[in-house]
């Protein structure tokens, strides 16, 4: 048997991205922002195969459209995802929602 690698889920996390960030394509800010995990050429780390999905802490906040865009396979979106995650990421640790534990390095 071939055991699934466990990965890490923050409903928490996804909410702050979507509800507190402009989108990271388009900046568009309003109530349809949604957390778009990191998809297609960046396999294994985006999670690949069906019914697989990338860590929530590889999420950025896209709009609708710009989320349908990423979905169906839109350069102009998916060139820039890595680019994207990080400044989810910086922003979550600079505002206290994402904490590194210390302690442990």
């Amino acid at each position: 048997m071939i055991l699934k690698d466990k990965r890490w889920r923050s409903k928490k996390y996804t909410d702050w991205v979507a509800k507190n960030m402009a989108c990271a394509n388009c900046t568009l800010q309003d109530e349809t922002i949604v957390s778009h995990h990191l998809k297609h050429r960046y396999f294994p780390y985006s999670g690949g195969g069906t019914g697989m999905k990338a860590d929530d802490f590889l999420v950025m906040p896209l709009c609708y459209t710009c989320h349908d865009k990423a979905h169906n396979g839109d350069n102009d979106v998916l060139d820039w995802q890595a680019e994207f995650i990080f400044k989810t990421l910086t922003m979550a640790f600079r505002e206290g929602i994402l904490i590194v534990d210390d302690t442990r390095c």
